[in-house]
């Protein structure tokens, strides 16, 4: 009796082989050195030449767990080559890869059915090839535009799915969960089909979620790409900042419109670095159509027209630096989550890990950098007091307690003082006076210095300058007379006088 884990091996393969990154084409290839490596050791192999002979996968044959693997990863194969194809197609639009991507994910599909159909001495097994072979169907007729029928796969292997996962122990239980997760989106999707009633706020969601695949993505996409051609083609003002402009630009404004449509997505997105990734390049097209047109108006000497331009170029960009500054501030964020404070392993005499902290003082140079940019004074002076302190606390990690103990009051100067930068001003403090090392901190301070800052500007001397003014008043010596004038052998313009 065959038993196949199907799923298990599905998922390990898939995610130490590029899906996670969308790379379908190296996990088509591992596929195909995968099922090398099962031909030759099940001894499943065609011969070459003249001893070449087709076999085909009888029950008897795939008794054998490594020829049941077999019709597995040839449906994995077929799969991800229809994936690879379908990254090509949204690039490319073309009939030819369309009817090439259909027969691979038909070929997916009939592979899938021979594997249910010689797994059914395993009753596990074969609800899982049951419940693989559903989803292989429901991507055929999700390419084919049949959203009733790929509803009804899509259902099948959801109760299968949850059956095993009610009846399985803990560990495997969350294997079926995920593949639950995982078809998720694919059912959205079916459901948004059938009853025409999805909001595009539902299907960015969709779109940017972290299951969707190339082909729930293409699918999701085309639906926008309706709505948002209704939306063009009804007006042409595009609003930015509260001022509207009136772009004839069909592409610019299609562009500006899928930024748009990122932002409001941003909130429900699993990966939102990725969506900002995708709106920065909305956004940077958007600019240059713009920017070729205010430089065509201006070629023809429509001045005041390429003025207009010119508005909305520079709105544009402004826009784009506010979006830029909202992302450095997320990756402040997740920096922030990732960090774990080790102050007390120094207080107590150990050594911290400054890694991570030398990571978000980079981030937050950056981020200061981006809302000078935008010339926001009031978040500047929040975002100085938020990296005075991880300064602080990497001054600390060196065992440089007193400047450590500086910054902290300059953090009370920005009018940062949440809770962390309390609690270690009071413990370095503390620390600092129970210390013999070093001097009394009792009357520092950085407010109450005598010392004008910035310093009083001062005349200094310069520097001389030398000028070569003798030159024309030297007369030099003749030194012809050190030569042979009459010498005309080559060794003989070798001797002096």
């Amino acid at each position: 009796m065959v038993k196949v884990d199907v799923l298990a091996q599905v998922k390990q393969a898939q995610s130490v082989n590029g899906i996670r990154h969308s790379d379908y084409l190296r996990y088509r290839r591992f596929c195909c050195r995968k099922m090398r490596r099962l031909r030759t050791a099940a001894r499943f192999t065609y011969g070459r030449g003249r001893t070449f002979e087709k076999r085909q996968f009888s029950s008897e044959e795939c008794a054998e767990p490594k020829v049941t693997a077999l019709l597995l990863f040839n449906a994995e194969r077929a799969w991800s080559s229809a994936m690879q194809l379908r990254q090509h197609l949204m690039l490319k639009p073309s009939s030819h890869t369309r009817n090439h991507l259909l027969r691979r994910l038909r070929k997916a599909v009939k592979w899938s059915e021979r594997l249910h159909a010689v797994s059914s001495a395993d009753t596990k097994t074969n609800l899982e090839a049951s419940a693989y072979h559903s989803i292989m169907c429901a991507y055929l007729e999700l390419e084919l535009k049949h959203a009733e029928q790929a509803h009804l796969h899509l259902q099948q292997a959801k109760s299968v799915l949850e059956r095993l996962r009610d009846v399985s122990d803990s560990l495997e239980a969350v294997k079926y969960a995920d593949k639950l997760q995982s078809i998720a989106p694919m059912l959205s999707l079916c459901r948004s089909l059938l009853h025409h009633s999805v909001s595009d706020s539902e299907l960015l969601q969709l779109k940017f979620s972290s299951n969707a695949d190339e082909l729930i993505t293409a699918q999701i996409e085309a639906l926008l790409a309706e709505g948002r051609q209704q939306r063009l083609e009804a007006a042409g003002d595009v609003e930015i900042y509260g001022k509207r402009f009136t772009i004839k630009n069909e592409k610019a404004r299609e562009a500006l419109r899928k930024a748009e449509e990122a932002a409001s997505a941003m909130e429900q997105a699993a990966d939102r670095l990725e969506v900002y990734t995708v709106m920065f390049s909305h956004y940077d097209e958007a600019a240059r159509l713009i920017k070729k047109e205010k430089d065509e108006k201006q070629a023809q000497g429509e001045v005041s027209e390429a003025e207009l331009w010119a508005q909305v170029l520079q709105s544009v960009l402004e826009l784009k630096k506010a979006k830029v500054l909202e992302r450095n501030l997320e990756l402040a964020r997740q920096a922030e989550q990732k960090f774990e404070d080790d102050s007390d392993t120094v207080f107590r005499g150990g050594k911290a890990r400054p890694g991570r902290l030398n990571d978000i003082i980079k981030i937050y140079d950056t981020v200061l950098a981006s809302v000078r940019a935008v010339g926001d004074t009031t978040q500047e002076l929040e975002l100085r007091g938020k990296r005075a302190y991880y300064v602080s606390l990497s001054l600390l990690y060196s065992e440089r307690y007193l400047e450590s103990y500086a910054l902290l009051q300059r953090c009370e100067e920005l009018h940062h003082t949440p809770p962390q930068v309390v609690k270690l001003m009071v413990k370095l403090k503390a620390f600092l006076q129970a210390s013999t090392s070093v001097p009394d901190i009792g009357g520092l301070s950085l407010t109450g210095k005598e010392e004008d800052f910035p310093p009083r500007l001062e005349p200094l001397p310069p520097k001389p300058v030398f000028f070569d003014l003798a030159w024309d008043s030297i007369q030099y010596p003749d030194l012809t007379s050190h030569f042979k004038s009459q010498a005309k052998g080559l060794l003989s313009r070798l001797f002096w006088r």
